[in-house]
């Protein structure tokens, strides 16, 4: 029996050696290990042109070098930032109860004085009625433009205003909230006895 094992062994070892090629392919190097010269395999790539890197100093066009010159002493007459702002609950409390008050078809408008010596500043205040965060933060950035541009130089130096947006505003182009804004700030300044333009 076991003669006959091993003849059957030998028989299929010789079969199997048959089916292999005597032609072998050469030995390749791991496609993943560099090559002696230091090519890492592969087709090449095009070559791209670098990138142009961060400007230089010397290469700023004039309007840009007067911008940085302007933030760098300080604040400019036409900016918005933090300090033009109404940041407490209680300032927008205050003046919605002693402020002057006028109501548009989207907006209601509160203008008056903090406190003696205070600089102008503004408050918007927009609920989630309005619209999600994307329609409200538009809104905000419109009113505040509008601010920037027009409404303060109305205003006189220690008169701040709280706007409130009501439903509708969302959908207001910037010119529309620009003539709401100018109408209601016109009245108050004419009840107030300020002059506006």
């Amino acid at each position: 029996m076991s003669a006959v094992i091993a003849a059957s062994s030998e028989k299929l070892a010789a079969t199997d050696e048959k089916d292999l090629s005597t032609a072998q392919s050469p030995t390749q190097a791991h496609a993943r290990l560099p090559r002696p010269d230091g090519d890492a395999g592969g087709t090449p790539r095009p070559q791209t042109a670098p990138r142009e890197g961060a400007r230089t100093p010397d290469r700023n066009d004039s309007a840009e070098t007067a911008r940085l010159g302007a933030n760098a002493r300080g604040r400019t007459g036409q900016s918005y930032g933090a300090a033009d702002r109404l940041h407490r609950r209680s300032e927008f409390l205050r003046l919605q109860r002693i402020g002057a008050r006028y109501q548009t078809a989207h907006f209601i408008v509160y203008a008056g004085r903090l406190a003696p010596g205070d600089r102008k500043r503004m408050g918007v205040t927009i609920s989630r009625r309005i619209g999600n965060a994307v329609v409200r933060n538009r809104v905000k950035r419109r009113i505040r433009e509008c601010y920037r541009l027009e409404l303060r130089p109305m205003l006189p130096e220690e008169i701040s205003l709280v706007v409130i947006a009501r439903p509708g505003a969302g959908a207001m182009p910037y010119s529309s909230i620009r003539v709401e804004l100018l109408a209601a700030v016109r009245s108050i300044a004419a009840r107030t006895g300020t002059r506006a333009p």
